[in-house]
């Protein structure tokens, strides 16, 4: 599993470091990650990975999910979360975004069949 996980991160990063030409000039400003050791993801509530940078209109996300749990990654205020996409465990998903998400949007994620409490979340967005 552990390979597993490793080869996952590995695989994002490349396809990252491939695309950029394509996406434009790298930003970490773009990367929304969570460490699930500090900061648990429940099934009971969204936790904020972080925001649509101001410059940014993202086409797609490019999700990684580390962790042994199911989640759904949504977009919107508190209480008021859309789902865009549920990610099985230790999974990758290059996911394209067909409906406008603006700067400034939050984007948040939780736990869908138990609580998320190890290794990273990250969702890239691709401009």
């Amino acid at each position: 599993m552990e390979f597993l996980n490793s080869f996952l991160s590995l695989a994002c990063l490349l396809c990252l470091t491939c695309c950029a030409p394509a996406y434009g000039a790298a930003n970490t400003a773009n990367i929304l990650s969570i460490n699930t050791a500090t900061t648990s993801v429940t099934a009971g509530a969204y936790v904020t990975l972080g925001t649509v940078p101001a410059t940014l209109v993202p086409s797609a996300l490019v999700i990684v999910n580390n962790t042994s749990s199911i989640i759904k990654i949504a977009y919107g205020a508190a209480s008021s979360e859309i789902d865009l996409v549920a990610i099985l465990p230790s999974g990758m998903l290059h996911f394209p975004l067909v409906r406008h998400v603006a700067a400034g949007t939050r984007i948040a994620v939780e736990a869908v069949d138990a609580t998320a409490s190890t290794k990273y979340i990250t969702v890239s967005l691709i401009p």
